[in-house]
């Protein structure tokens, strides 16, 4: 692998970036909420999924080969819309080539709708329109994120498993001490009514009924994310801010909550 200092061993996934006004991509189910839900989301269930995106008929993912110079200024400024919410993943670049991504091609509008008709999909399906100067009353223009795409095949399940080796370098919230919180769900939730008891000694028999409600609650942790490093974005740079340490955190739940963990 090269050691370019343009070219980084590191490729990041936000999951959230500013969005335009007029924007009216779909977003499945999974995807959403804010950009921490989405990271929590991820975290919980091991896996990050595909979608179809801008200019894709597949499910894809989406990556951005950006320095860790870029990446401050994307955090602290961004470019068109503001700055990226700071959430989101580090992945080995290496890994993600041996699961099949590579960079993305920045055509033009025109080439795009030639190559739908000539390209294989896997290939198409990473173009992305390049237009920096209006054409056609368009403009496109985002090649500062120079994305990288995993375009998944129609035969296998749009999912990336993050629990191979290596492949998780690193994990970017926005708060010192971030832990993905916790799951819920209630199991069972049932109530009875019953006769309240009688008191012998005053002769007196059962007076009303007593309303019983009995609660199972399951509590689900965020397994896949243990022992994964954690960047705390502070503003103006990543600052390392340890691991995570899940099964610390199921045990001082059980103290402070007392719930059933699954």
């Amino acid at each position: 692998m090269s050691a370019h200092p343009d070219l980084p061993h590191v490729l990041v996934h936000f999951t959230g970036r500013p969005r335009g006004k007029d924007e009216k991509i779909p977003v499945p189910d999974f995807a959403h909420g804010s950009a921490e839900d989405r990271l929590v989301s991820i975290l919980h269930g091991g896996v990050l999924r595909g979608n179809k995106t801008y200019w894709t008929d597949r499910p894809v993912a989406c990556f951005s080969e950006i320095t860790e110079e870029a990446r401050r200024a994307m955090l602290h400024d961004g470019v068109h819309r503001g700055p990226y919410p700071p959430w989101g993943l580090m992945l080995n670049r290496a890994k993600l080539i041996e699961a099949g991504a590579r960079p993305a091609l920045y055509v033009s509008r025109r080439e795009y709708e030639l190559m739908s008709e000539e390209l294989p999909s896997r290939t198409h399906n990473r173009c992305v329109v390049y237009e920096p100067h209006p054409f056609d009353g368009r403009r496109s223009d985002w090649l500062f994120e120079r994305e990288w795409r995993l375009v998944f095949r129609a035969i296998e399940p749009p999912e990336l498993d993050l629990a191979q080796e290596g492949l998780v370098t690193g994990v970017i919230t926005g708060r010192p001490g971030w832990t993905p919180p916790p799951r819920r769900s209630v199991l069972e939730d049932s109530t009875w009514v019953e006769p309240a008891p009688s008191n012998p000694s005053s002769g007196v028999g059962p007076i009303g009924e007593m309303t019983m409600t009995t609660r199972v609650v399951r509590t689900r942790f965020a397994g896949p994310a243990h022992g994964l490093r954690r960047l705390y974005w502070d503003g103006e740079d990543l600052v390392d801010d340890g691991e995570f340490d899940i099964e610390e955190q199921q045990m001082r739940d059980s103290v402070d909550f007392g719930g059933e963990h699954a």
